[in-house]
């Protein structure tokens, strides 16, 4: 049975793998003026290349999940500007059991 970090890390990969096939570039887009993945993308799927062996993530692959990394830096720092307080509540509250049919 794998371990609870193997599951995690596959999960990663195959939502790493399926995000690079939904950002496909046009095909109009010369591979001239693609701008090539940072040194720290590209790290970073080297990584997931690396210890992955199942997932047989090929070079390509790993450029296309590279350059995916590049593409939601922005999102992903605008994301960290926002703050949380105290008094934010959470969109909704879930409540699991018999005690939920109640309320």
């Amino acid at each position: 049975m794998p371990s609870r970090r193997s599951f995690i890390a596959a999960g990663a990969v195959a939502a790493a793998a399926g995000l690079a096939g939904m950002a496909d570039t046009p095909a109009e887009v010369d591979a001239a003026t693609a701008k090539a993945p940072s040194s720290l993308a590209l790290a970073q799927a080297r990584w997931l290349q690396r210890t992955m062996p199942q997932a047989k993530l090929s070079d390509e692959l790993v450029e296309k999940i590279a350059g995916d990394i590049d593409g939601y830096a922005p999102v992903a720092a605008e994301f960290r500007k926002a703050t949380l307080r105290n008094w934010d509540e959470p969109d909704f509250v879930f409540f699991a059991g018999p005690e939920a049919r109640k309320r």
